[in-house]
């Protein structure tokens, strides 16, 4: 999911992930940075098409990065929006943030732990 270039491996791919990180919060925790990495890469992939594949590829991986969107905001919403900030503040990333991930935060509510919990509250094992 971080190099290929296949939109069908790389769709599968995130319906996987989103599909196992339920089941390993915490083993998947050390991989964190990776996953946040996944979804901004197919966020930009979404937008910019570098593959020049097919429109209906396209549709699917949108809504697989959408999934996986909804995945890591329900799961680890401190982490992950301190991802978003992050990494789209900087410039080169703007575009997507407008185009693809701000249309994705506009049909989510605010999740309550972004207001309770803290980044290091959402890895603690006994949560």
């Amino acid at each position: 999911l971080q190099t290929d270039t296949d939109v069908v491996v790389l769709t599968t791919g995130v319906l996987v992930l989103i599909t196992m990180l339920p089941m390993i919060p915490q083993s998947g925790k050390q991989y964190l940075h990776d996953f946040f990495g996944i979804f901004g890469r197919l966020s930009a992939w979404c937008l910019q098409n570098p593959g020049h594949v097919a429109e209906i590829y396209l549709v699917h991986l949108h809504a697989s990065v959408y999934a996986l969107f909804h995945r890591l905001y329900g799961m680890y919403p401190c982490n992950f929006v301190s991802f978003l900030r992050s990494h789209y503040s900087m410039k080169e990333n703007v575009e997507t943030f407008e185009e693809v991930v701000k249309p994705m935060m506009e049909h989510v509510r605010i999740h309550p732990e972004l207001v309770t919990g803290s980044k290091d509250h959402e890895l603690d094992p006994r949560r």
